[in-house]
Parts: C-alpha cells; structure tokens; sequence
C-alpha cells in the first residue's frame, strides 16, 4: 500500500497578502476582489491541488499544519479581508475545497495565537466543520497540538512550531539542531526509537535535515506573501516559500518532493527611473 502525505501550512486565508479565491462577499453586502498576488497564490494552490488528484497513491493524507488563517489578534496591521468571524471560516473552506475533495484522511493542526487566536479555536472550530478530519481523541478535539503516530511503517512527528535562523546562513544550521534535539528527546530523554520522519512549518520556509539524523526534518513552505511586518522590520527582500511539501511513502520507505512556485517580480525591481 502507499501513501501520498500532502502537508500544507501558513496559509494564513484571511489576510489581504495571502493566498485568496478572486472575489468575496462580505456581511455588510460588499465585495473584496482579490489582489493580483493573491489571484497568482489561487492559481498555484489549483495547479498544486490537480497534481495531487492526479499522483497515483493507494492513500492520500492531507496535514494542514499550522496558521489556516489569519485573525492578527495582535493587531499589527489592518491587512484582513474581514475581521467577521463568520467570514473568516467560510472564507477557509472556500479555499481548501479543491484539495479537501482529493483527499481521503485530513488532519488539521492548531498554529500561532497571533493568527489563529487563543488555544486555535480558528482551527479548531474549521476542523469541526469538515468532514473526515481524523480527530485527537486524547484530547477530544478535532484539531492537535502535536502528532506522533505511524504511517504504514514511518514513524512520523508533525507539529507547527520550530525554529530557523533569522539569516540565511543560518538557516540550514537551525534545522540540523532541530533534527539532532528531537534524536536526543526520543532517543536519550524517553528511551524509544525516534521518529524517520518529522514535519515543521512556522517559518515560511521550505527546509531538509537530509540523512544526518535518525530524524529525517522537514520545513514547509507558505501561501502568504511579505506582510506589513515584513517590510517594517527591514524583510522586502526576504522571499518566502511558496507550496506544498509532498511524502510518498511506501511501506517503510519514503520520498521527499516539493512543489514550489516562483514570482517574476525579482525581474522588475529595477523599473523605476529616479
């Protein structure tokens, strides 16, 4: 049997710089037309979600990791389509609907307070809605902090949060720390063997520990393009990743594959004469 895991994250649906169907109607009567980045954001995300439904998998398994939407609880910027809540969920099932219907397991894991809000009722209550999503009974939500569990013969670790250097030599370091601390906390702290394949989100950042640990880690890319904050802090030039992170999984053998895709913007920086 083999299993095609999709892990998509930091989509933050809600914010006017994230990914985005072309128009939405809002409580008040109005319409919010999507940006051309965001329309470029949709357009991708169908292209991924058609690839998917095409990929030949006896199993498909979709982790929704992290930062679904986006309620900027802090209040740093006014870049939402609309603070209605109601809005907001509606406007998350509209965009995840291509991909929910090819698609045969859904997980869904809570994010950062500052997106999705406290204890990520956001994500929680998105996951309530849906059909399918395979709950934590543990707990008896319907959404996870953290999941530890197997797929076919993979030991597997998913959860949002990690961190990655702020620079971009630094980057590959923070991952291989992550990868060696979670060998260490399996392995040494609790005695049992460590997971082979483990999942982080967060950063905005695709990233891969490779075959250095027993813990094989990887980051996953976003749907969101710089925000407000970014520029602010200095970030203009500070690409995300934008995609999806694909396992293939057979037995207890697995592939690696990412989707991503590119801007041309960076080819037009230098197009205003001064």
């Amino acid at each position: 049997m083999t299993t095609l895991l999709i892990a998509a994250s930091d989509l933050h649906i809600n914010s006017t710089v994230a990914i985005c169907p072309p128009s939405v109607n809002l409580d008040d009567g109005g319409t919010y037309h999507a940006s051309p980045g965001q329309l470029w954001l949709y357009r991708s995300w169908l292209e991924d979600c058609d690839k998917i439904s095409k990929t030949n998998a006896d199993r498909k398994v979709l982790v929704l990791n992290g930062d679904l939407g986006e309620l900027d609880t802090k209040r740093r910027s006014n870049q939402l389509v609309s603070p209605n809540k109601a809005t907001v969920q509606a406007l998350v099932l509209t965009v995840l609907e291509p991909l929910l219907k090819v698609v045969d397991d859904i997980y869904i894991v809570r994010g950062t307070q500052a997106h999705v809000g406290k204890s990520g009722w956001l994500e929680e209550a998105i996951a309530q809605d849906i059909d399918g999503v395979k709950r934590d009974e543990k707990r008896g939500t319907a959404s996870w902090w953290h999941i530890q569990g197997m797929i076919e013969g993979v030991r597997v670790d998913i959860a949002h949060h990690a961190g990655m250097g702020s620079q971009p030599w630094s980057k590959a370091g923070a991952i291989m720390t992550t990868a060696a601390r979670m060998t260490w906390q399996y392995a040494i702290d609790k005695g049992v063997q460590p997971p082979a394949l483990a999942i982080r989100s967060h950063n905005h950042k695709k990233g891969d520990s490779g075959e250095n640990y027993p813990v094989r880690l990887f980051y996953t890319p976003c749907w969101s393009l710089i925000t407000e904050y970014g520029y602010r802090t200095g970030r203009e030039n500070d690409r995300p990743d934008i995609g999806l992170l694909l396992v293939h999984i057979d037995g207890a053998e697995f592939e690696s594959e990412y989707l991503i895709h590119r801007t041309t913007s960076e080819k037009r920086i230098w197009s205003v004469t001064l």
